[in-house]
């Protein structure tokens, strides 16, 4: 059949065993010339379905019972009388999902096969079929389109036409790439009528050699700081490593910030994390998130049986110390930067060795400045005296007597240490007599009458001399300051005979003419001369401490990080225990400190960092104690701006050890015991872990993927079958998984921030800020939202899930879909414990329920000797309380939700049940 007896729009690929198959690209599916169309179905309409809801909303969508549709029996509706001129008039419902409710590549082959069956059962001629799973599910296109045509080519029915459509270019592609390479590759299908036998399917395990299975080797054990690509990814979990990568990579994520990485022993846990670190290193640096961030890995069951507090510390400054390797960083350039930071280490020391001696220096300088000080002021003393010694010898020389006698008279000095003061500044000879005079005049006891008239002759001479007419004033104010004038003019003509005479001694006690005060004279000089070698020291040493204090602050910022960084991590303060904790918090003070210091210009090379991520791994292993060590240390580190922790642990052995050591501590305080207090393990853990994951099992259809990737060399079975291969992140798929498993309920959407961040081909983007709505909305959650912390957990949550989403005009998430997000996460955050029934009851309630009438029937009511509730059932009377909470917060919230039913909740609730703090078989 040609282009044209298919449409304008559809591309013939090959005609097989009678079967015409061809592709159509389109946003019309209901245009297409076929008789039937399969429409993917799960526990909602998918979005073909949604489109041919909106398209034909009269045909009975509702009455269809989506529970009874499996991948062997689907559900054919009959849209003939709603279709107009159309050639469609079948509308065949088909799921991917398994028995486990997963997408998987086997349920897509049967899915298709039965669709097929199902419709030329009915009579039809020509069915269209999408690629299953690729939608909102996520599946990447090119493993859907293979299990697509698998499906198709395996139905043996009376079918014409078969068109495989999308209204994606990229997956368009995909199927016809996947149809060369499966179908028109095959010696049987060289001519286009050929008959196709039944392709061969992969086998369910790989194929092993019996060296292979005598010496391969599977690793269990993952290296803390192994940072392992997303392509590694057999498992289906990197939407949620990038969702988890970007809240801890993003600048304005609020710090700090706590992980909780749950699973079982063997879920994949460090694996898990291993990726986490590779996809925070692919992020560092783009628009919108941390230039520098570091990442520490620490295994706790390494340092089991050693002091856990102080290994981690130890750990944290080592490792921050070292460069840490690259994702697939080769081994000749991850030892070539391990050399450099040696040699930098090395330059470290030495600055490190020299800010040493610098500040021991400085610090015997500021002692020696000290005793210095000392020493003056004793001198000083000694000093005085001396000169006391002094004047007592001169009152008893009869020569002194005979030619100073009444020196001190005349100078109006009677105190004799104000007189050895006088003596003592004469015989330095560093005074003139002005400077003498005004000290002669602090001792006298006429210091009044000197003063005034030296004011008063001064003033009335310069008043004479600028204001002539002020004579006349003068004249007649005469009789008052006369006679105090000519007082004072008598003493200071006493004063400067006193203070001749008073030089003229000093000058004979510093010839030695002064007979009886040699001796005193000598002790004299000798504490002057200390009193001066000790004040020019001082002035040196003083001197000293500046220019050292200049050397230390040429160490830039960055400088003194890394220095302290290499002294931490070389120190001996973590091998004892003396204080440890309190050493521990001092130098995290300090570490923050020093990252919060300025940079200059010129020190890129020494950038302090942005973000520091621990990851703690094995904790499950540790004896309850040291679970319980691990989690205070945590929470000290969650006293700093800095950190970002990540913790990975089955959550029951946390729980258990929280219980063992609480309990202990509970039945130990009589006080706590009479109280009864209700905290609860899980009350703890939700203070220490911000956000919790539970970590999704293996998906069906990825055991054969993970059997292969623990074989080192690739296996060929006798019969020549190939190892199956997982692509990485083929040029045509357009959300999820690089290594091609489909992510387990939560897709990702193309056009959203997480596939733009796994297309390696596509530049980084600025995140989208939170529309005004959204704000809005969220805002409105006061009510369950009622501390820091749990508001915190709120949008830390809100914007990983947002970033799985398409934020286009057209978007169906900011079109309403985020109501249900932001209600679903205030109801996890607040009443994580009522999450599982609630999300029970929220999946059991019909589609068509509007979210008012369901928040009605959540109100828990008090019947005889128990309680009830219509959505949920029985409630224990210890709970009532904690549902009539939920109740009211709901209720008030209802006038501000738009969503007309539930089914956005419904899609929504098993996603948002991942982030929970318990294991339950909702969330495995």
């Amino acid at each position: 059949m040609n282009a044209q007896e298919f449409g304008d729009d559809v591309v013939p690929l090959q005609t097989v065993d009678g079967v015409s198959y061809a592709v159509a690209l389109t946003e019309q599916p209901w245009d297409l010339p076929v008789d039937a169309l399969a429409i993917s179905v799960g526990a909602l309409y998918g979005g073909v379905g949604d489109a041919m809801k909106e398209k034909f909303p009269r045909a009975a969508w509702r009455k269809v019972d989506l529970s009874s549709i499996t991948t062997a029996e689907p559900v054919v509706l009959d849209l003939s009388a709603h279709t107009g001129g159309r050639r469609l008039r079948l509308a065949v419902l088909a799921t991917p999902h398994d028995k486990y409710n997963d997408p998987t590549p086997d349920a897509i082959t049967t899915a298709t096969t039965a669709a097929i069956i199902t419709a030329a059962s009915a009579g039809v001629s020509a069915i269209a079929l999408p690629l299953f799973a690729t939608g909102r599910l996520g599946l990447q296109a090119s493993i859907s389109a293979r299990a697509v045509i698998r499906g198709a080519l395996a139905a043996k029915s009376s079918l014409r036409e078969v068109i495989l459509f999308s209204d994606y270019a990229s997956n368009i592609d995909a199927i016809r790439k996947q149809w060369a390479t499966d179908v028109s590759g095959s010696e049987a299908l060289s001519e286009p009528d050929s008959i196709v036998p039944e392709p061969s399917p992969v086998p369910l395990v790989p194929v092993f050699s019996d060296h292979e299975l005598a010496g391969g080797v599977a690793r269990d054990l993952v290296d803390p700081n192994e940072s392992i690509p997303l392509t590694e990814d057999h498992l289906g979990v990197t939407p949620y490593v990038s969702m988890l990568a970007t809240v801890i990579a993003a600048k304005d994520t609020p710090l700090p910030l706590s992980i909780g990485v749950f699973g079982e022993w063997g879920a994949g846990k460090s694996f898990f994390m291993g990726m986490l670190r590779g996809q925070v290193k692919a992020l560092e640096g783009n628009p919108g998130h941390c230039a520098k961030i570091a990442q520490v890995g620490f295994n706790a069951w390494h340092y089991a049986d050693a002091n856990l507090w102080a290994s981690l510390g130890d750990e944290i400054f080592r490792q921050l110390a070292e460069p840490a390797r690259r994702p697939g960083e080769p081994d000749a350039e991850h030892q070539a930067r391990l050399r450099e930071g040696a040699r930098l280490r090395e330059q470290l020391a030495a600055e490190l060795e020299q800010r040493k001696q610098l500040t021991a220096v400085t610090e015997r300088a500021q002692a020696e400045a000290a005793v210095l000080k000392r020493r003056i002021g004793e001198a000083e003393h000694e000093r005085k005296v001396r000169i006391g010694d002094l004047l007592s010898a001169l009152r008893r020389s009869r020569a002194f007597q005979e030619e100073y006698d009444g020196l001190w008279s005349k100078l109006g000095v009677g105190d004799l240490a104000d007189q050895g003061r006088l003596l003592a500044d004469e015989m330095r000879g560093a005074q003139g007599e002005t400077e003498a005079l005004s000290r002669i005049a602090r001792y006298r006891h006429g210091k009044a009458a000197l003063a005034t008239a030296a004011v008063v002759l001064v003033a009335g001479v310069a008043l004479t001399a600028l204001m002539p007419d002020v004579k006349a004033w003068l004249a007649g104010v005469g009789a008052v300051f006369v006679p105090l004038a000519t007082t004072g003019l008598a003493m200071v003509g006493l004063a400067r005979a006193g203070l001749r005479r008073l030089r003229v001694l000093a000058e004979d006690l510093r010839g030695g003419l002064v007979e009886g005060a040699q001796q005193e004279l000598l002790a004299l000089r000798k504490a002057e001369a200390d009193e001066q070698i000790a004040e020019q020291q001082l002035a040196e040493v003083v001197t000293r401490i500046g220019e050292l204090g200049r050397q230390l602050t040429e160490l830039t910022p960055g400088r003194r990080l890394y220095a302290f960084l290499a002294e931490r991590s070389r120190g001996e303060d973590y091998r004892g225990n003396l204080g440890l904790i309190s050493t521990i918090r001092k130098d995290f003070e300090k570490l923050v400190a020093l990252m919060s210091a300025p940079v200059a210009d010129g020190e890129e090379g020494t950038r302090p960092l942005d973000r520091i991520v621990l990851y703690i791994d094995d904790l499950d292993r540790c004896s309850p104690q040291q679970v319980v060590d691990v989690l205070q240390a945590v929470h000290l580190l969650l006293a700093f701006d800095l950190f970002v922790v990540v913790v990975g642990v089955d959550p029951r052995w946390l729980l258990r050890s929280l219980s063992t050591h609480y309990d202990r501590l509970i039945e130990a305080d009589a006080v706590v015991r009479a109280d009864g207090w209700h905290v609860t393990p899980e009350d703890y853990l939700e203070k220490i872990l911000n956000i919790p994951l539970v970590l999704p099992r293996m998906p069906a259809g990825s055991l054969q993927r993970l059997l292969w990737s623990m074989a080192e060399t690739p296996a060929v079975a006798e019969t020549g079958e190939q190892r199956p291969t997982a692509r990485a992140h083929d040029e045509e798929t357009s959300v999820v998984t690089p290594s091609g498993v489909a992510a387990p309920h939560i897709p990702v959407e193309p056009g959203s921030q997480m596939a733009v961040q796994l297309d390696p081909d596509r530049p980084a983007e600025v995140p989208r800020p939170l529309t005004d709505p959204e704000i809005a909305l969220l805002s409105k959650l006061d009510r369950l939202i009622d501390t820091p912390r749990d508001a915190k957990r709120l949008i830390n949550l809100y914007r990983m899930l947002r970033t799985t989403r398409d934020l286009s005009d057209a978007s169906t998430f900011l079109g309403g879909e985020y109501e249900a997000v932001a209600v679903l996460l205030g109801t996890c955050t607040a009443h994580g414990r009522l999450l599982g029934r609630f999300a029970d009851a929220l999946l059991r309630a019909a589609p068509e329920t509007p979210w008012g009438d369901f928040v009605g029937r959540l109100r828990p009511v008090e019947r005889d000797d128990h309680w009830m509730s219509e959505a949920v059932g029985r409630v224990p009377a210890d709970e009532a309380v904690q549902w009539e909470h939920l109740h009211a917060s709901l209720d008030e919230l209802t006038a501000a939700v738009t969503l007309p039913d539930v089914r956005a909740f419904q899609t929504w609730v098993p996603r948002v049940r991942r982030f929970s703090y318990v294991l339950s078989p909702g969330t495995r």
